[in-house]
């Protein structure tokens, strides 16, 4: 994504898919029909559906308000949601949403929070909030039976940590063996490694984990400005985002993964595919089915 508008890499180079400006954070459905997307407006944003050409589908949320924009009556009509995340089965969506409209005087927001938005009829069902914190950007495990997001405490020296919520006892608690701070996770196809950015002093860059608790934490960049890795379908490759030392802005990289004999990633150099794109790291990357 680049100032509001999706792009997709096909072939040697990118191209704008759809996107008028206000369209950020796309995520491929798991049948590659259909891409999430969040549309940013004055004072919310919503959650929308297009199919695999770009083109509308859907509108999921109606977060929004015919109230004036810049008014105060807008802001206590309004509310937002963000991060789209499918489950493996591709009949819902999670996203990180308010629970409703800000109340109080002055308004005050509702946190956001872990929420599972149906694709047909059904009310919206949530899944982890807590007062003392955000939450941000989630992936499913590939079996469904658990998901990553991340969580940032609130406050002035509140922290990005990844936790796991256990979808069968509903019970969250911090990912063991990741640093702190770390967030933007995303599983490998077969669901046995997690990868994720984390900073490192004042670098941020690329790690692995494996998800089946023992395993060591493994380092893939060493650019100091990486984040929001995401794997191919195959697992043999990791695109993420980074600035390249004396650009101003994200760019799209990707490096080769192969497993050596002791299980660990034998990582080839990072290729730079992009040059000065200026993509929305926030947004993230979505690798189509």
């Amino acid at each position: 994504m680049s100032s509001g508008v999706v792009w997709q890499w096909q072939g040697t180079q990118p191209t704008p898919l759809f996107g008028d400006g206000s369209a950020f954070q796309a995520a491929w459905s798991p049948t590659g029909d259909r891409i999430a997307y969040i549309a940013r407006s004055n004072s919310f944003s919503d959650l929308l559906l297009a199919d695999a050409q770009g083109q509308p589908v859907g509108q999921i949320t109606r977060y929004g308000t015919s109230e004036p924009p810049n008014s105060l009556r807008r802001v206590y009509a309004s509310r937002w949601v963000f991060y789209p995340t499918w489950t493996p089965d591709g009949k819902n969506i999670v996203v990180a949403a308010q629970a409703g409209p800000p109340v109080g005087d002055p308004p005050s927001d509702y946190n956001l929070s872990l929420t599972l938005l149906p694709l047909g009829a059904t009310l919206a069902l949530p899944l982890y909030s807590t007062a003392g914190a955000q939450v941000g950007r989630s992936a499913f495990a590939p079996d469904g039976s658990a998901l990553i997001f991340t969580r940032a405490t609130s406050g002035p020296n509140g922290q990005q940590r990844l936790y796991r919520l256990d979808l069968t006892t509903n019970s969250a608690t911090p990912l063991s063996g990741t640093p702190e701070p770390s967030y933007d996770p995303a599983f490998a196809p077969n669901g046995a490694w997690l990868a994720f950015a984390a900073r490192d002093g004042d670098r941020t860059d690329i790690f692995a984990l494996p998800t089946n608790g023992s395993g060591t934490l493994q380092r893939l960049t060493a650019i100091g400005t990486a984040r929001a890795p995401v794997f191919s379908p195959d697992g043999t490759q990791i695109a993420f985002l980074a600035i390249n030392p004396g650009s101003v802005g994200f760019d799209l990289w990707v490096i080769d993964l192969q497993r050596n004999e002791t299980g660990l990633f034998t990582v080839g150099t990072p290729r730079q595919l992009t040059t000065g794109q200026a993509i929305d790291a926030d947004s993230g990357l979505s690798w189509a089915p």
